[in-house]
């Protein structure tokens, strides 16, 4: 699964306390989770926070439990043994949020979280994908065909769009975000 194809999954959701998982084959996540949560904010257009599991079970509860953005994507699992597993699981009921919750997980430790961790593994369900980084990227033809479409489009020059983004006039409508993003320039678009 792409991105994209997790933010059509994501768009069918529509309670809150919905856990999914993505399945990372190599954990660059890093990057993949700076580029969901960019991704996400942009799609849902709801506050969207990162938290890092590096640390301790009950500190990476206290963190979920004092958040009120819209979505989390929790990652950084890699530390983890099957004790800190537990300890998670046992608190369960305290991550009964109203937000809807991503964790990025490498395959090993998705059979942890099975094996130590089953209560909180009801809360994923069968919402777990295994992700397929670049799929949904654009070849430089591609993307160079994109920008001469939003070009006609708008009737705007690639600049004219980073200057009124800089500026802050740029229009809500999402083809401005994607254009931005087209360009690299994904660090205009207003929260």
């Amino acid at each position: 699964m792409n991105i994209d194809e997790f933010l059509q999954r994501v768009r069918l959701e529509r309670k809150g306390n919905s856990w999914s998982v993505l399945v990372v084959p190599n954990l660059d996540s890093q990057q993949l989770v700076d580029d969901l949560k960019d991704t996400l904010t942009i799609f849902t257009e709801c506050e969207v926070i990162c938290l890092s599991a590096n640390g301790e079970a009950t500190n990476l509860v206290e963190k979920i439990i004092n958040t009120n953005e819209a979505y989390l994507i929790l990652w950084d699992f890699n530390q983890w043994d099957n004790h800190k597993w537990y300890e998670l699981d046992c608190q369960r009921s305290k991550l009964i949020r109203k937000q809807k919750v991503v964790l990025v997980l490498s395959p090993e430790t998705v059979k942890t979280m099975f094996n130590y961790a089953p209560n909180l593994v009801s809360l994923v369900a069968f919402k777990i994908y295994n992700f397929s980084k670049d799929t949904e990227l654009l070849t430089s033809e591609e993307r160079q065909t994109r920008l001469a479409k939003l070009q006609e489009w708008s009737g705007l020059s690639d600049s004219e769009v980073i200057e009124m983004a800089e500026a802050q006039t740029l229009p809500p409508d999402p083809e401005y975000a994607e254009w931005l993003v087209l360009l690299e320039r994904g660090d205009l678009i207003e929260q």
